[in-house]
């Protein structure tokens, strides 16, 4: 749908909550006050137009469409003022839901998630589509907050909103979530270890195996390499940061992230308490487990991780190395393979494919369509330092991966930047 019927369609499907909140916008601040709460406003939401009312803050944007065959879009994100609590917070956050017309609220949602926010008070997250009752293809994420007797509610409403402008608006929603300090004394995500956390330090790892389904409607095995890297301060990251740095990597890859204190000391430590960020929003889970060293890593609860140690400053390899991917089922198949090639001068060549296949019909074989692409060979120099590999190309790019070696006495395998690469060869 384009032109002035589509646009007639989005704006009857937002109009209920536009009326909302009128009047002409103030100067935006870094931070914003709203009924004693606070947060603070991410950049991407300063050119959207804001109005505002005893009921709270509506910002909205339309999107012009990107190319020939894209459609006008528009955003929506509502702020509501808090209100005193109403009763039990689960009725009282599906109210909410409810309460909003235009998005569909029957049925499951699409994600739902309760938990805590790392101030402590209970968040209740939910996403729902896909689409409205005009037709129109929809998308919402609500958030609910209880503190202090009092309901904070968020909502980000999306229509007819292209792909590559989604992404950007709903992890600034995201950024807005875990700012949000409904309480005087509130700090909002701050991941900041607390005095006496900490006091271990290094990379743990463990291999995992799982069966999961794939859009071709099969199953792919899966073997991951699980890691924990801790740093003494008190942080502790499930992703190797790429840069090394575990302090700047937790303040962007938030879901990623925690902090951690041993009860005992390192040397004695007999259980590990740790509060996780769970997803994006901020949500945290906070857990108290048992500790144990063991002959060449750790044991936490039932789980044990081999202690992976850093490579020297300089260390050179010899050698192919190879990732292949794959995903079939009834439907069709993408499958691929990325190979390293390291040698013991210092230099690199990288190299890259893929190719895919799909079938219209399942029953009758349908029509097959199947295509090939192959990434252009790269080359240049490498630098190896800890738990990171820096490539430097011919035209002086750089590119930092993380790295480490799940069997310490054998280069067989490397993990490079998350993802499994066999040594070719002997």
């Amino acid at each position: 749908m384009t032109g002035a019927p589509a646009r007639r369609r989005a704006a009857s499907a937002c109009a209920a909550l536009a009326l909302l909140l009128a009047t002409a916008p103030p100067a935006r601040p870094a931070e914003i006050a709203l009924g004693g709460a606070r947060f603070d406003l991410p950049a991407a939401f300063e050119d959207w137009t804001r109005r505002e009312a005893n009921d709270g803050l509506l910002f909205q944007r339309v999107y012009e469409p990107t190319g020939p065959r894209g459609r006008k879009g528009m955003a929506i994100l509502l702020v509501a003022k808090p209100r005193p609590a109403s009763g039990p917070f689960d009725a009282a956050f599906t109210g909410f839901v409810r309460g909003i017309k235009q998005v569909p609220s029957e049925g499951k949602p699409l994600t739902a998630k309760a938990g805590e926010t790392l101030d402590g008070h209970p968040i209740r997250i939910e996403q729902r589509c896909c689409r409205s009752s005009d037709g129109l293809r929809m998308g919402a994420w609500f958030v609910g907050i209880a503190a202090g007797g009092s309901e904070h509610y968020l909502m980000l409403l999306t229509l007819q909103l292209e792909r590559e402008a989604e992404k950007p608006v709903r992890e600034a929603f995201q950024a807005l979530v875990r700012s949000y300090r409904p309480m005087r004394d509130d700090r909002g995500f701050v991941l900041a270890p607390k005095s006496g956390d900490g006091g271990m330090e290094g990379l743990y790892a463990r291999t995992e195996t799982r069966l999961m389904p794939n859009a071709f409607g099969g199953m792919d095995f899966i073997a991951d390499q699980a890691t924990l890297l801790f740093d003494k301060s008190g942080l502790y990251t499930t992703e190797l940061p790429r840069d090394g740095d575990i302090a700047r990597h937790c303040r962007t890859a938030v879901a990623s992230c925690g902090t951690y204190a041993l009860k005992g000391g390192w040397l004695s430590a007999k259980s590990i308490d740790r509060v996780e960020v769970e997803n994006a929003f901020g949500l945290t889970k906070r857990s108290s487990e048992t500790f144990a060293r063991t002959g060449d890593g750790i044991k936490i609860g039932d789980t044990t991780y081999a202690t992976m140690p850093p490579f020297a400053e300089g260390h050179r390899f010899s050698g192919t190395w190879s990732h292949t991917f794959g995903s079939s089922g009834p439907t069709g198949a993408v499958g691929g393979a990325r190979t390293l090639s390291l040698a013991p001068d210092g230099r690199f060549t990288r190299e890259g494919s893929t190719g895919f296949s799909s079938t219209g019909g399942v029953i009758d074989g349908g029509t097959t369509v199947a295509g090939h692409s192959r990434r252009p060979v790269q080359s240049g120099r490498y630098a190896v330092s800890g738990f990171r590999i820096t490539l430097t190309d011919e035209a002086g790019g750089t590119e930092s991966l993380s790295l480490f070696a799940p069997d310490r006495d054998s280069d067989k395998l490397l993990v490079i930047d998350g993802a499994n690469y066999l040594k070719q060869g002997r």
